[in-house]
């Protein structure tokens, strides 16, 4: 699998809702939402495209979208696809048109709930021929154990699970440079 770099990978962002947030107990919430800002700023800020979804948004639960990737990427927001239900996001027309429209065949995915939507939404990526990495800080679910099993199929099927400490030093391999500073300010300056 070739190196990801900024300039040939694209980020998306599935199901971080208020709903299926407050259901995480596999990790720290924050820890979660807080990279979340990190991927939806560093698609924002560094010009990464940014494809960011959700599912039954209209209902009471899962609910919206956590309102920090509005405020961090307003444009990715706007563009959102909204899905119906579906597990594997790109059994819907939409939201596989959008990641096509990227021109990026490296993924770097993170998602609500890690055994689910996050799991399912993977699969249909390696199944359209992308390479896959999984920011794992930036996922949950309701219990670790169901993280790990998800993981451990996840890299059985080839994804590379990762954590966003991780891929910020793989995306920006010379955190001196101007791109490399503003990175890693946007990771460490973005907590909540």
């Amino acid at each position: 699998m070739e190196k990801f770099t900024p300039h040939n990978a694209a980020i998306l962002l599935i199901d971080h809702q208020d709903g299926l947030v407050s259901g995480i107990s596999s990790q720290d919430k924050k820890t979660v939402v807080n990279n979340v800002r990190f991927l939806a700023r560093l698609g924002n800020d560094m010009n990464i495209p940014l494809v960011v979804t959700s599912s039954g948004e209209e209902k009471a639960w899962p609910g919206r979208l956590i309102k920090d990737i509005e405020e961090l990427a307003p444009k990715a927001y706007a563009n959102r696809i909204r899905r119906g239900g579906t597990s594997n996001s790109f059994d819907d027309a939409g939201f596989e048109a959008a990641v096509k429209a990227t021109g990026k065949k490296n993924l770097i995915v993170a998602g609500l709930t890690t055994d689910v939507c996050l799991f399912h939404t993977v699969e249909g990526a390696l199944k359209e021929g992308y390479n896959v990495q999984v920011v794992s800080d930036g996922c949950g679910s309701s219990n670790p154990m169901i993280d790990q099993i998800t993981f451990d199929r996840l890299r059985g099927m080839g994804v590379i699970v990762t954590g966003a400490n991780m891929l910020l030093a793989e995306l920006y391999t010379d955190l001196g440079t101007a791109d490399g500073a503003r990175a890693r300010a946007i990771k460490f300056g973005n907590r909540i």
